[in-house]
């Protein structure tokens, strides 16, 4: 029988960021204290890769995986990139920001992070580099969060402050406001679908979770809306990936506040969807 729900041990993970790993595997981490968590596809409970606080690492949101070789992590507010060799476990380089370090994609040899202190991306060259890069028109109660790479050489941002959906042009550096209400937590997408984990309401007492569909068109100039989608697992859901048949995706219980207790989760969603 398929596994539905992977188990991150611990009194309080509020996990946030999560990506498939090159070998039946996949990586969680823990927003409260930095734990990156290891687990393998075909059981139930992941085990502590890297323990917490060490290397300054006290909190763990975004993750990345390169090549296959190396997991990309963001620091959040300490404005940290970790990059860690999967085989080995060790730390390959630590780079430090003037900002909110909170998701991450791979375009080539660089990591590409979202401020959600500022409108700007930060580039990183893996080894220590960093430049930024402006999202213009985005706004300062912008707080950017998610974001994914397309196959055209673009990348796609989420607004969570603004609710809006923001397309950057690596190339010519211009950004174009793709969506309205479409304020993501975490992104991913498959093929021309854009999955973005989202929620509605006033405080996080009355807020709804759902996971929200875009199709991508004429080179992800274009979005279609394609429905939501939810489940009764959904505990503040923040982050996803898949690993070719399933959504996995982690849910934090930010919204419980001081009440959130374990068991903190990973939930499998069968794909494809059916949108509502």
């Amino acid at each position: 029988m398929a596994i539905t729900e992977y188990f991150l041990p611990g009194a309080r993970v509020m996990p946030e960021g999560i990506v498939v790993g090159p070998d039946n595997d996949f990586f969680a981490g823990s927003s409260a204290d930095g734990t990156i968590y290891r687990g393998r596809l075909d059981e139930e409970t992941a085990e502590v890769w890297q323990p917490p606080g060490e290397e300054g690492r006290i909190s763990v949101l975004g993750m990345a995986v390169y090549q296959g070789e190396r997991l990309v992590v963001c620091g959040g507010k300490t404005g940290h990139l970790f990059v860690y060799d999967i085989a080995s476990g060790e730390l390959v380089s630590r780079t430090k920001v003037a900002g909110f370090l909170n998701d991450v994609c791979i375009v080539g040899e660089n990591a590409y992070a979202t401020d959600s202190s500022r409108p700007v991306l930060w580039k990183f060259d893996l080894m220590g580099g960093a430049s930024e890069v402006p999202v213009d028109g985005a706004g300062e109660d912008a707080y950017l969060n998610g974001i994914v790479a397309t196959p055209n050489g673009s990348l796609l941002v989420a607004a969570q402050g603004t609710e809006m959906l923001w397309r950057v042009d690596l190339e010519s550096g211009g950004s174009e406001r793709l969506a309205d209400g479409f304020g993501a937590d975490g992104l991913l997408l498959i093929g021309d679908i854009l999955y973005g984990l989202c929620n509605e309401g006033e405080t996080m007492d009355d807020a709804v979770f759902f996971l929200a569909g875009l199709r991508i068109e004429d080179d992800a100039r274009r979005v279609i809306p394609l429905g939501r989608f939810t489940d009764p697992r959904f505990d503040t859901p923040t982050t996803l990936d898949t690993d070719g048949d399933r959504l996995l995706i982690v849910n934090s219980q930010f919204a419980n506040g001081s009440s959130a207790t374990p068991p903190f989760l990973v939930s499998a969603v069968p794909l494809p969807l059916t949108w509502g």
